[in-house]
């Protein structure tokens, strides 16, 4: 049963299924799946894993692969608790970056006991632990502070709610580490959520983690926003770069579309965003509130201009909530167009997964022997690995 339910998606990679000993590891909540490399091949993964989304042994895992992916180690935990019998403050959320030297940096959101925002899972500071002989031994968790912006919560001494979704890619200035950041707030008893951008700006100089140097962009009133009458809701971001330098974004929103936006400052300042369509004129996607990632189907930081993103493409107006049901996932392939509003336009979609429910994708993309390979968490549970072939980008437009 349980090896028919994973192969339900015809994964060509296995990374993790979860062993359901609560007692030991709590590991059947697997979300946020981080895949990255180096530049030899060896494939690392991190992400948050818990007994449930939430739960008190909500925690940091990593793995490692020396064989392109064939087969993982054992997950190690990087912070947090590893299952409810010794619960700590929750960590979630973590951003793995390789320095030019290999040091491998995971930060991620930690908890502070006793303080619990809006969310007990978002509200936290920006820890981080580094690892000069991949994975083996871990530096001691440090903090990086983070500036109060003009909506985080007015209460002294009260954590940000933020989550970073994607991993940073070298998208920013002088290939530095660019990521888009989730911030939360409630504003006139109405939840509120934007995005902003961070650079990373010594990494390659391998810094100790509280010695990290952030740059913050599109903060505060710049903030990429997006309202409805569902609610106001703009993100979980993900970044491409185009043939012409320009970054494109896309973001999950609560308007029953995908909104994109677009940089041509390295990620500084994005023009508003908009709903995303299959091509200028065309129709709008349809998509709840869900993930809606984009990747760069030749490499994540290429430029390439051949792109693929995942929507629902459904949504019902009429409904109480933009909170709707995680059905069947689809992919659309498209391609980098020069002269239009839209700088990515796409072919009609391809059936990716079909369970009725429950697919909610946090996904990364990496390069395995030349191949794109898609790492996505399964029901928020199955870790798997899936090539993405040429057989999905068929019908795309011509790239102009």
């Amino acid at each position: 049963m349980i090896e028919s339910d994973i192969q339900t998606s015809k994964p060509d990679y296995i990374v993790f299924v979860p062993k359901n000993k609560p007692d030991e590891r709590g590991d059947t909540y697997n979300d946020h799946f981080q895949v990255f490399d180096k530049p030899d091949g060896r494939l690392f993964a991190a992400w948050t894993q818990a007994s449930r989304e939430g739960d008190i042994d909500q925690h940091i895992a990593f793995s490692k692969s020396i064989d392109k992916g064939v087969t993982w180690t054992t997950p190690i935990i990087l912070a947090g608790s590893e299952c409810r019998l010794h619960p700590r403050p929750i960590a979630s959320w973590q951003q793995p970056m390789v320095s030019a030297s290999g040091r491998i940096y995971v930060l991620y959101n930690q908890q502070i006991e006793g303080k619990h925002g809006l969310n007990h899972q978002l509200c936290g500071l920006m820890f981080g632990r580094y690892s000069d002989d991949d994975g083996e031994t871990w530096s001691k968790p440090e903090n990086i502070p983070m500036p109060r912006m003009q909506y985080d919560n007015q209460e002294p001494g009260m954590p940000p709610d933020w989550v970073n979704w994607q991993r940073p890619l070298r998208l920013g200035k002088g290939g530095r580490y660019l990521v888009a950041m989730s911030r939360h707030v409630m504003i006139d008893g109405r939840h509120r959520s934007a995005t902003q951008f961070l650079q990373f700006e010594n990494i390659d100089e391998d810094p100790a983690v509280k010695e990290i140097d952030i740059s913050w962009f599109s903060c505060n009133e710049k903030v990429l926003a997006v309202d409805s009458a569902f609610c106001n809701i703009c993100e979980e971001a993900s970044l491409v770069k185009l043939p012409d330098g320009r970054l494109f974004t896309l973001m999950r929103t609560g308007a029953g579309h995908p909104y994109w936006s677009a940089s041509s400052d390295g990620g500084q300042n994005w023009t508003v965003p908009k709903p995303l369509l299959d091509r200028d004129g065309g129709m709008p996607y349809l998509h709840p509130v869900s993930p809606c990632p984009i990747y760069d189907w030749k490499g994540t930081e290429a430029g390439s201009g051949y792109y693929f993103a995942f929507v629902h493409n459904t949504f019902d107006f009429d409904a109480d909530t933009a909170w709707q049901n995680r059905g069947p996932l689809y992919l659309i392939a498209g391609t980098f167009q020069s002269a239009a509003e839209q700088p990515v336009w796409f072919a009609p979609p391809k059936l990716f997964i079909d369970r009725p429910s429950r697919n909610s994708f946090y996904t990364s993309c990496t390069q395995v022997n030349g191949r794109c390979v898609l790492w996505y968490n399964d029901k928020k549970h199955y870790l798997l690995g899936k090539v993405i072939d040429k057989d999905w980008f068929k019908g795309i437009p011509p790239m102009t």
